[in-house]
């Protein structure tokens, strides 16, 4: 399933090379594999280092990230979270804001297609979604098995795709 993924990740963001890239990481830490797309904000930024790319982990409450992303000015806005799409536990799929309808992204409001939507009205840049299948979303703290996998994966084939910013640690 992660194979799928990587051969639609590298498409999407060579449109972006050269620009600013905004990547949100959204999830509550609380809920278990909900907090998926902090994972991957965690491992990046242990990854990689550019002033072209801004890693911003929003928790539950991405709106409240607007300002920043805004004034980072990104040609391209990544945002990351468990998604409910019916598949395989720790799938990672990535979604157009228009191929939202009918998926169960996260557990926060507003909806992320809305957020896009105005990130998308306010910036220009271009948007996608990048969905992590959960197990578990109940109360608790820390991620099953195949969201950690998942995450060290997603944030591992994200660092290879912006490799060509020069944006790997040393």
């Amino acid at each position: 399933m992660i194979d799928r993924f990587e051969s639609d990740l590298s498409p999407r963001l060579q449109r972006c090379a050269g620009t600013k890239i905004a990547l949100l990481g959204i999830g509550n830490e609380f809920r278990r594999d909900d907090a998926v797309g902090l994972a991957v904000i965690d491992r990046l930024g242990a990854l990689i280092d550019h002033p072209s790319i801004s890693l911003i982990k929003c928790h539950e409450v991405p709106e409240n990230f607007t300002g920043r992303v805004k004034r980072f000015k990104p040609a391209c806005v990544i945002l990351i979270d468990a998604a409910d799409f019916g598949g395989v536990p720790g799938e990672a799929r990535i979604f157009e804001l228009s191929e939202l309808e009918g998926v169960e992204i996260t557990t926060h409001r507003p909806s992320l297609a809305v957020l896009g939507d105005y990130l998308r009205s306010e910036t220009s840049a271009g948007i996608f979604v990048i969905g992590i299948q959960p197990v578990d979303r109940e109360f608790g703290e820390g991620l099953s098995p195949a969201a950690r996998r998942a995450s060290i994966i997603v944030a591992d084939e994200l660092r290879t795709a912006l490799s060509h910013f020069g944006a790997k640690r040393d």
